[in-house]
């Protein structure tokens, strides 16, 4: 929580002043999607192939990854609408709280860490699996900010929020 506060208080507004490029923003948004899309496709199709070739465990693994992806953006979406933040991208924001927006917190960040949570738990002992599956929601994550569509505390609570979502429903 400190350093959230922190980020909110002296971290959010400088940085992101720093991202100018619009060809840089639009490819950041681009990856984000993709890696996104990436990780629905990835449960969605463990889900089909477990279901399909009647492995349980490959079948459970895609589920609760995405069952987690919708539980974390659930509550990020309960969370968006309590805060109302302003998105950086809004010309003249402040990154105001209660100022007409949805940035906090990150939902790409959410449903990635959400998934990759579950991935890890499932397969603990097979490091490349867990190592990827991290990589690819911090990649998603971290590219909403030259993308202007969050600020850096937004993205820290929404992987937070969905790595301890995937965790959890990972164990049940």
């Amino acid at each position: 929580m400190a350093v959230t506060g922190v980020l909110i208080a002296k971290v959010d507004r400088p940085t992101d002043n720093r991202i100018q490029s619009k060809p840089l923003q639009q490819t950041a948004g681009q990856w984000s999607n993709v890696g996104l899309g990436l990780e629905l496709g990835s449960a969605a199709l463990a889900y089909g192939i477990g279901c399909g070739k009647h492995h349980s465990y490959l079948r459970d693994t895609g589920f609760k990854a995405l069952a987690a992806m919708g539980a974390a953006g659930t509550a990020d979406l309960a969370l968006k609408l309590a805060f109302d933040r302003q998105f950086p991208y809004t010309p003249n924001s402040t990154g105001k709280f209660w100022g007409g927006g949805r940035s906090f917190p990150s939902g790409h960040s959410a449903t990635s860490f959400a998934f990759a949570a579950v991935v890890a738990h499932r397969y603990p002992k097979k490091k490349w699996v867990k190592w990827r599956a991290y990589a690819l929601a911090t990649g998603v994550s971290l590219s909403r900010y030259p993308a202007k569509k969050h600020y850096p505390s937004d993205i820290l609570i929404g992987a937070t929020l969905g790595y301890v979502t995937g965790t959890y429903l990972a164990a049940h």
